[in-house]
C-alpha cells in the first residue's frame, strides 16, 4: 500500500455506528440501563430506604470530583418479572397511549455499540420506554429523557401514560441518579417528577 493511500485511510472519517445509520433505531447509553427504573408497588418502603442509604454513601465517598468507592446495588425484593405483566398486553398499552414502538434498540458507550436482541423501545417526542420481555412477561421496564420536556402537551400525554401504566399495574418509578421514588398512581407526583428542578 502506498503513503497516499495510508494517509487517505487514517484521515478517512470513522464509519457511522449502526444504529445511527438505521431507520427507526434506538440507542441508550449502557449507564442508563435500569437507572430510572419501573418497579412494583411492593417495593416501595425498600427503595426508600435504599435510596437514603445511596444519599448516605455518596456524601461520605466523594472527593468533590467523583467518588472514592462504588456502591453496588442489590436487585429488589420483587421484581417487575415477578408481577407477570403480559408484554403483548403492555405493548398493546404503550402504543395506545400514543408511544411509537421501535423494535431496533442499540446499547453502547462513546462509539461502540451493539444491537440490544428482544429489547423494545416507545418513543414520545424525545421520551424513551424500553421494555425487555423475557417468555410472555416483562423482564425489565425503565424510562430515559422524560423529564424537563418543554412542550406543555407532550407533558400532559407523559403525565396520563405513567399514571395509567401506574395505575393498571400498580408501579411505581424509581430514578438512581435523583435517589428518589415517584408513586405512578399519583397524578402530583408523576407532576413532580416531570416537572419539577429536584
Amino acid at each position: 500500500m502506498n503513503l497516499w493511500k495510508s494517509i487517505k485511510n487514517i484521515l478517512k472519517s470513522p464509519k457511522e455506528d449502526k444504529w445511527t445509520a438505521e431507520k427507526d433505531a434506538v440507542y441508550f447509553h449502557e449507564d442508563s440501563y435500569r437507572q430510572v427504573e419501573i418497579c412494583p408497588f411492593e417495593n416501595l418502603s425498600y427503595l426508600k430506604k435504599q435510596n437514603f442509604e445511596i444519599g448516605q454513601f455518596a456524601e461520605n465517598h466523594s472527593d468533590g470530583i467523583g467518588y472514592t468507592e462504588i456502591y453496588e446495588r442489590e436487585e429488589n425484593p420483587i421484581s417487575i418479572y415477578d408481577k407477570n405483566i403480559p408484554f403483548s398486553e403492555l405493548d398493546e398499552l404503550l402504543i395506545s397511549l400514543g408511544f411509537k414502538k421501535k423494535i431496533k434498540v442499540y446499547e453502547g458507550y462513546g462509539s461502540t455499540s451493539w444491537r440490544c436482541e428482544n429489547t423494545f423501545a416507545y418513543e414520545m417526542n424525545r421520551a424513551l420506554i424500553f421494555v425487555y420481555p423475557e417468555g410472555e412477561f416483562v423482564k425489565d421496564f425503565w424510562i430515559d429523557n422524560f423529564r424537563f420536556e418543554e412542550d406543555k402537551e407532550i407533558i400532559e400525554k407523559l403525565k396520563n401514560g405513567l399514571l395509567k401504566i401506574g395505575t393498571e399495574y400498580d408501579l411505581v418509578l424509581n430514578d438512581w441518579n435523583l435517589t428518589m421514588v415517584f408513586d405512578l398512581r399519583n397524578e402530583s407526583e408523576i407532576e413532580q417528577y416531570l416537572c419539577a428542578d429536584l
